[in-house]
């Protein structure tokens, strides 16, 4: 019968800590009232009592609200946290133009774009062969990527110099959507003739 002296335990699962108010012990019939409150955003919470789903109301400021009445047997109750939170890779909204050079006279590139406000640029170098230090002509990449700042349209010309190769100009239309996803077309190829 309720309202013996006799106790009955409560399992937490190993997450006393997280319920404030908690007893180990109640009494047959009592009213216990828990706050669960550690709360993290983009998670999911699932409360079980004797293994039975519970919802409980969140109370700002407390936490979640546990209430029940003490059976005449001990009571086990646990929850669950769920990371609520998808990770959706963020889509590369760079577009990258690869060139081709050497050590020892092969072709430098630099850039200019008319209109700086719209797309920006940046520029890397990379050998396919860890010990180009050591190595004469070493063949390596030049890299540019465009990113795009704001929506609209530019071009960029890409200015090909070599002491010893062909020198070029190459104009390219730039266009970024309102997702500052950067699009790269060719528009036209001038060979310059050396003097």
């Amino acid at each position: 019968m309720f309202g013996t002296a006799k106790k009955y335990k409560v399992d937490y699962n190993g997450d006393k800590q997280w319920f404030i108010g908690a007893k180990e012990a109640y009494k047959a019939g009592e009213k216990v009232t828990l706050y669960f409150d550690m709360i993290a955003t983009d998670t999911n919470y699932y409360f079980y009592i004797d293994g039975e789903e519970i919802n409980p109301r969140y109370e700002s400021g407390k936490g979640y609200k546990i209430l029940f009445t003490m059976p005449e047997h001990d009571v086990s109750v646990r929850v669950e946290a769920v990371n609520s939170m998808i990770y959706i890779p963020e889509e590369k909204k760079e577009t990258v133009l690869t060139f081709k050079s050497f050590d020892g006279g092969g072709p430098s590139y630099s850039v200019k774009i008319e209109d700086k406000s719209i797309a920006d640029y940046k520029q890397t170098k990379w050998y396919s062969n860890p010990n180009h230090e050591n190595m004469c002509g070493c063949s390596f990449e030049v890299n540019i990527s465009f990113i795009g700042l704001m929506p609209g349209e530019t071009t960029a010309t890409i200015e090909c110099r070599s002491p010893i190769a062909d020198n070029y100009d190459v104009i390219y239309d730039i266009a970024v959507d309102a997702d500052m996803r950067v699009t790269v077309t060719e528009k036209e190829r001038k060979e310059l003739i050396r003097p």
